[in-house]
């Protein structure tokens, strides 16, 4: 049986070689784990199962049984949401925001948990807190890539995600700029995809992230 740091550090080895997890926030009225799957059939493999998604957590555990996958969960704002999380198979939890507690217990159910920061001070204590990862949200906003390359100064030692920014046209910038693994969504589940298109977009997302290694 693995056991608990093996587990979490497994999950961390395992995001960083993919370099991208992909963000399911969808409202419901697209057949969520269809969408999934059409987006691990064109090469992403790390999937992040938002909690505001309509039976995201039946989705999380329907995932967690496929070969290669790692699924995990996103927009985790309660401790009690990290267990769910756990018994449905996860195994990570994305929060926006940096709270100690939930750091705690995703370590206590062996889940690697990534919190959001948006500011230096943020990704600063997030790390301090035992962050293993640091997510950046909204990089987009924040500055992108020049915001990424800026904080990398100070902290070169700290691990960072940026999310809701990245997309494929721009993973090199964001990589080069010192991203660990990028977040993308938007970019593989506009409004309006098809099962078809979300397929071909994560093909475009993975390979741009092939071309820049």
């Amino acid at each position: 049986m693995i056991q608990k740091n093996t587990a979490i550090e497994r999950t961390l080895s395992d995001i960083l070689e993919h370099g991208i997890i992909l963000c399911v926030r969808l409202s419901g009225k697209e057949p969520v784990l269809d969408s999934c799957m059409a987006a691990i059939r064109g090469g992403l493999y790390v999937l992040e199962v938002t909690l505001t998604t309509p039976n995201a957590l039946e989705v999380i555990r329907a995932l967690s049984k496929e070969d290669n996958v790692i699924v995990g969960a996103g927009t985790v704002l309660k401790t009690e949401q990290v267990k769910a999380v756990a018994d449905a198979g996860g195994r990570f939890a994305l929060s926006p925001v940096y709270d100690p507690e939930i750091l705690e217990v995703a370590e206590k159910y062996n889940l690697l948990g990534v919190p959001g920061a948006a500011s230096p001070k943020e990704i600063s204590d997030a790390h301090r807190g035992g962050a293993k990862l640091v997510k950046v949200f909204p990089a987009g906003v924040l500055g992108g890539p020049d915001f990424l390359r800026a904080v990398r100064g100070p902290f070169p030692h700290i691990p960072l995600v940026p999310t809701s920014g990245p997309r494929a046209e721009n993973i090199k910038e964001y990589m080069s700029a010192g991203a660990v693994a990028v977040g993308v969504g938007k970019d593989v589940f506009p409004n309006g995809f098809t099962l078809e298109s979300a397929e071909m977009s994560a093909v475009r997302v993975k390979n741009a992230m092939i071309e820049y290694r």
